[in-house]
């Protein structure tokens, strides 16, 4: 409403309450234009890129049959003689044993229990241990990571029990078989088994690989890996020594030693594959478990070694050395173990893939 006073014109304001919606007097209030240029909190913080883990778990390898073998050529007659570099293996075990049953006729004999199905087969196995690692991953996309991972796993090699029976037959045949033929002097004959079993050696496992989401949200998500490495082992290995002796006359003029050792090794550094799957919880933003299981496929370079030393020494007293004839078997300050000695023959190599199987257990960090 409008006034003239004076010459001028008032106006009065109207003192009932606007008629405008509440909605507009909200939005001019400055709170309201400051919630309006806030962007939504949900796009505030990005999804972390990156995940670091600590891991620790369990892991078991596979037999190390698979693979092909051979014997060394230990020795043969010359001259009608026997001349051998080991009664323990191969064809010095199988002359012996040929002689005495020859010389026999239909009256048994001991005989000798050759190495050879252990010298031509793996001897070692590795027992189940527990493993630790680190793994590092980077997001890719929704779907995708890729990972790195080292796994470090520390257990023994140990004998297999058939190798450990096997060694023992042969230790305990030896003895037997030569005192019957060095019965008709005065002699004594020994055979010692030296065993370094259950050595610890270590695994490092380096891979890399592709990480894929069979889930892209929620708390859990599962996951299959593909990818590979190398693998390098480190560590003492088992290795078993026989030691057979005999000593023919009244005051040992003549002495021989019969001394076998049989020795494991493995080839590495060598390429490893890996696959496998797991899942990943989230307690947090920032914080996560890992359940994770992976199978690692790598050649399987199991080698079985052999070391033959044969050995003569005479102490003489004046009077003629002993002399032994049994068929082609001649025991003398010359015969029979004469053969060239064996240094590190190859008498198993392991063929295909072996498998190991790793399950853990890890703490994710996420930034």
């Amino acid at each position: 409403m409008s006034a003239m006073i004076g010459g001028r014109t008032v106006t009065a304001q109207s003192t009932q309450p606007s008629t405008a919606p509440n909605s507009e007097r909200r939005q001019d209030a400055p709170e309201a234009r400051l919630q309006l240029n806030s962007p939504r909190e949900a796009s505030a913080a990005p999804e972390p890129k990156w995940e670091i883990e600590a891991h620790g778990g369990l892991s078991a390898t596979g037999l190390q049959d698979n693979g092909a073998g051979q014997i060394p050529r230990t020795g043969g007659i010359l001259g009608g003689l026997i001349g051998v570099s080991s009664f323990y293996f191969g064809d010095g075990a199988r002359l012996f044993n040929q002689n005495e049953v020859a010389v026999s006729g239909s009256q048994p004999v001991p005989t000798i229990t050759p190495l050879d199905p252990i010298l031509t087969r793996s001897i070692v196995r590795r027992q189940r241990t527990g493993a630790f690692g680190v793994r590092v991953d980077r997001v890719l996309n929704h779907r995708l990571n890729v990972e790195t991972t080292v796994d470090w796993a520390r257990g023994r090699l140990t004998f297999e029990n058939a190798a450990l029976a096997g060694i023992e037959a042969t230790r305990a045949s030896f003895t037997s078989a030569l005192a019957r033929p060095l019965s008709t002097l005065p002699s004594t004959v020994t055979s010692v088994a030296t065993l370094n079993d259950r050595q610890q050696s270590t695994q490092l496992f380096t891979t890399g690989a592709l990480v894929i989401r069979l889930k892209t949200a929620g708390k859990v998500i599962p996951y299959v890996t593909i990818g590979g490495g190398v693998v390098v082992s480190n560590g003492d290995t088992p290795s078993a020594t026989l030691v057979g002796k005999y000593q023919l006359g009244e005051s040992g003029q003549i002495v021989g030693t019969d001394t076998v050792t049989l020795r494991y090794s493995s080839n590495t550094p060598a390429l490893v594959w890996t696959s496998g799957g797991g899942l990943k919880y989230s307690m947090t933003r920032h914080w996560g478990i890992r359940l994770d299981a992976r199978a690692r496929l790598y050649p399987n370079s199991a080698l079985t070694l052999v070391d033959a030393t044969p050995g003569r020494a005479l102490e003489s007293t004046g009077a003629p050395f002993p002399l032994i004839n049994l068929g082609a078997l001649q025991f003398s300050s010359t015969a029979p173990l004469t053969g060239p000695p064996i240094a590190g023959f190859t008498t198993f190599a392991g063929t295909r893939t072996l498998v190991q199987v790793a399950v853990a257990v890890g703490l994710v960090w996420r930034l």
